[in-house]
């Protein structure tokens, strides 16, 4: 199976920008107008599409063009009152025609089997997969496919491949644990390092600097060959939220990045390819910020 990019939209203009720049999958939610600061699609308010009107646009431009979406419902708790709100948030996106479900919690997993029993379920990064154990129990459960979490190597990656449609992150996300962090996001959250978990924090009575809960990784252009050949079949491109235009530079070069990996090109190509495209990409090289590769953040790693 040939590994697809896929992109977050948060609205129809993001949508026809990752679209344009090649994505091959879209990923959004919808707001739930009733809840304050919190949303259904586990983002909070602001990050996700504002109609059910413009979600149905959304996947028809979408699927007019081969393009999958796939909605997340993906809140990482789910309470007995939240029941009845969170089927009725989720039948709103499977009339608007998506293709699959993200759900982030184990509740809310057998309950959308249950109710909608035809959707696929993408199990979501919330759920913290890290292990052979929990990918077997999620396709027991009905999942189709897993996404991996943020800081799993490429072994792993490479064991846990045929159980089922692995899903890995390509470029940005956490840095901390997935849905076991409680640090607090800015109201409009971005990439820039240092907000929250990238600071650099006083550790020591001399005032010294150190970045010490920083241990996020941002860059799979190196590894594309490699992921393709563990079988993956979707990286993941982080984004909602944050500046569209960024999100489709950074959706257009791994369109051309994954191209040139399929017609044969090394991570040295890859590399040099991207270095000479975007000026920025070189301090993610200098910091070494690469995902799947031996760097000092992947080798802190417990």
């Amino acid at each position: 199976m040939t590994m697809k990019l896929l992109a977050p939209a948060e609205s129809m203009e993001t949508a026809r920008n990752v679209i344009e720049a090649g994505a091959e999958e879209i990923y959004l939610g919808l707001e739930t107008p009733s809840l304050v600061n919190i949303n259904l699609s586990g983002r909070g308010r602001g990050c996700n599409v504002k109609s059910e009107e413009e979600l149905a646009e959304i996947v028809g431009f979408a699927h007019e063009r081969d393009v999958d979406v796939f909605y997340t419902v993906n809140t990482p708790f789910l309470g007995d009152g939240l029941e009845e709100m969170y089927t009725g948030h989720v039948r709103k996106g499977i009339d608007a025609g998506v293709d699959a479900l993200i759900v982030g919690e184990f509740g809310a997993l057998s309950l959308v089997r249950e109710r909608f029993p035809d959707i696929p379920v993408h199990a979501s990064v919330l759920l913290n997969t890290l292990n052979r154990g929990q990918v077997e129990m999620l396709r027991e459960l009905g999942a189709s496919r897993v996404v991996l979490e943020f800081k799993v190597a490429l072994d792993e990656v490479r064991e846990l491949s045929g159980i089922i449609g692995l899903e890995v992150f390509g470029q940005f996300g956490c840095s901390n644990i997935n849905g076991t962090c409680h640090l607090i996001h800015n109201a409009g959250e971005s990439i820039n390092f240092g907000l929250p978990c990238r600071g650099n924090y006083r550790v020591s009575a001399d005032d010294r600097l150190h970045n010490i809960l920083d241990a996020g990784t941002d860059c799979s252009i190196c590894s594309i060959p490699a992921l393709m050949e563990a079988g993956v079949v979707s990286l993941k491109i982080v984004g909602r939220c944050m500046n569209p235009m960024m999100i489709r530079q950074v959706v257009s070069i791994y369109r051309e990045s994954i191209d040139l990996a399929r017609s044969g090109a090394g991570p040295a190509e890859l590399r040099a390819n991207v270095l000479e495209k975007i000026p920025f990409w070189q301090m993610l090289c200098e910091q070494r910020r690469c995902k799947y590769m031996s760097s000092p953040i992947l080798d802190s790693y417990i």
